[in-house]
């Protein structure tokens, strides 16, 4: 793939990855062009033929841009969970997260969610970090599970380890000062299969 670019976008695909390597984040389009010498209009051009083919995504912001990896695939970032007390999720950022495709199984959807609270920080998960999801309707006990409660309209969610009992699921934290609860409308929305740790 790499082969088939112009001299154009292989300089502005290399601008890129030097200065999102040494600053952790991408370049405006205009710090582009001044980097480069080219007009503003000409970057966004070339963006657009290395976004179809594949080698970066823009998501609309300011500095937009994610590169890819072609070992890794993108996977929507979807909101914030729960560490603590269950709150909504479905926030629809419009945002994406790249993650190794080996961590992903065949047949299954993925997305991230963006951990809050201190409650599992014993299984190293911190507030802040990203959260890998497979989407999976029942997990084994003892798995790190994302777990819808309540009715549709005021739906909440937390990350917590589940176990299975007769009448409810055991929802666990994974922090000494916090117990265990029970959950009589718990709905396991997948099963948590990475950590991306916040910088």
């Amino acid at each position: 793939m790499i082969s088939s670019l112009s001299p154009a976008q292989a300089k502005i695909l290399d601008f890129y990855k030097k200065f999102m390597r040494k600053n952790r984040c991408a370049p405006s389009i205009r710090g582009v062009a001044e980097g480069l010498h080219r007009e503003p209009s000409n970057v966004h051009y070339h963006l657009k033929n290395l976004e179809k083919a594949g080698l970066l995504v823009r998501t609309g912001g300011y500095r937009s841009v994610r590169l890819v990896n072609k070992e890794s695939k993108l996977v929507p970032l979807v909101g914030v969970v729960s560490c603590g007390e269950p709150i909504s999720i479905l926030e629809e950022t419009g945002d994406c997260v790249e993650i190794p495709s080996n961590m992903m199984r065949s047949g299954y959807s993925h997305y991230a969610l963006r951990a809050k609270g201190d409650s599992m920080i014993n299984a190293g998960i911190k507030s802040g970090d990203i959260l890998v999801i497979r989407k999976q309707a029942t997990v084994d006990d003892g798995d790190i599970a994302v777990v819808a409660t309540g009715e549709a309209e005021s739906e909440a969610a937390t990350i917590k380890r589940v176990y299975r009992t007769k009448r409810a699921l055991l929802l666990k934290p994974a922090n000494d000062e916090l117990q265990a609860y029970f959950v009589k409308r718990g709905e396991i929305r997948g099963k948590m299969i990475g950590v991306i740790r916040a910088m």
